[in-house]
């Protein structure tokens, strides 16, 4: 926080300063709603993941995770953020090579007949919006005893129960 007060304090007038505001926080959120995207629309896994023998590690990331359909134009924009899947596959691969990746993947997927998740930026954000809610109505609807998190020190102190 120190260091936003001291740039804002540095600009010559208060419209740069709320311009500079502005522009940095719509771009923080357009990256916030792609990280969003990118990791809450997909199933996790508690505990052991595999359901059979035929189920890898890498089964388990495609299933997973999945990719933002985004033209090559704005891979500027999305930071590489829109190529979960790749970079799960390889979390130390530079962001520049994601979209090849993302090639050699997809069509590796296609020859096995592995489902390769990847919906539009509109059609992912509807998905997130899904999973939010079920997960909302989930948690609103467990009683106490349902789950461990309802009976732990954090839920009691969210709601100032001693």
């Amino acid at each position: 926080m120190v260091w936003v007060t001291l740039v804002a304090l540095s600009m010559p007038s208060w419209a740069q300063t709320v311009g500079w505001l502005l522009v940095s926080h719509a771009v923080s959120g357009l990256l916030h709603v792609q990280i969003v995207i990118s990791h809450w629309a997909m199933d996790t896994y508690h505990g052991h993941a595999y359901n059979d023998d035929k189920d890898e590690w890498y089964i388990t990331q495609l299933r997973t995770t999945m990719n933002v359909a985004t033209p090559p134009l704005l891979d500027w924009v999305h930071i590489g953020l829109q190529f979960q899947i790749e970079h799960h596959l390889y979390p130390r691969m530079p962001r520049h090579n994601l979209r090849k990746a993302r090639e050699l993947v997809k069509a590796l997927c296609e020859k096995h007949g592995i489902h390769y998740h990847e919906p539009g930026f509109f059609q992912a954000n509807i998905e997130t919006m899904r999973t939010l809610i079920r997960t909302a109505r989930v948690a609103r609807d467990s009683n106490k005893g349902d789950s461990g998190f309802f009976e732990s020190a954090l839920w009691d102190g969210l709601k100032l129960i001693g």
